[in-house]
Order: structure tokens, then sequence, then C-alpha cells
């Protein structure tokens, strides 16, 4: 049995259908975009929403991003955007902007 080192949370909520976490990989103008389903939400001792998916190193990446159904993006630092294509733009600016 593997050990789980995470700090337990103080409650759990269902995520509504159509909730993913999404990750972004860039090469050149193409973007390739990998969702996980979010099956619900672990809420922290400090009150922050973990997403709870099959794959438990989806959330591991700092930012981490989740779409809503109703198609807003938000990310783990508080930012968010009313769309798939907005959230896109940014990323690809930020991008071009580091290299």
């Amino acid at each position: 049995m593997q050990k789980n080192y995470r700090e337990g949370g103080v409650g759990m909520l269902d995520a509504l259908p159509g909730t993913y976490l999404v990750s972004a990989y860039f090469d050149d103008n193409q973007v390739d975009l990998v969702y996980c389903n979010v099956l619900g939400w672990q809420v922290g001792k400090d009150r922050r929403l973990t997403p709870m998916c099959l794959d438990p190193r989806a959330a591991d990446e700092n930012p981490w991003f989740v779409i809503h159904p109703d198609g807003r993006v938000e990310s783990n630092d508080g930012r968010s955007w009313a769309s798939k294509d907005a959230w896109l733009t940014e990323e690809r600016r930020n991008r071009r902007h580091a290299a």
C-alpha cells in the first residue's frame, strides 16, 4: 500500500458534470490540451479547494487550471477567464514573453 503524505481535508464537495482539470502543452502555434475529469473537491483546513481526479498527480502542477461546465476557466492562484480561448490566448502570450 502506498503512503499518502498529503494533508487531509476537512470535507468534500461534488463537482458538476463537465468540470475538467486541463493542462495545455504548446508546440509552435499548435496547442495540445489534456483533460482530466474532476469528480469532486477536497476542502482543506485553510478552506482551499483541491480538485479530486482519477490521476492523483494531475493537481500537483502549479498552477493548475479548471474548465467549468459553463466554459469559464479558473486557476488555483485566483486568475479566471471567461472562456477557454481567452485563457489559451493569454497562456500563448505569457510563453512568448518568457522565451
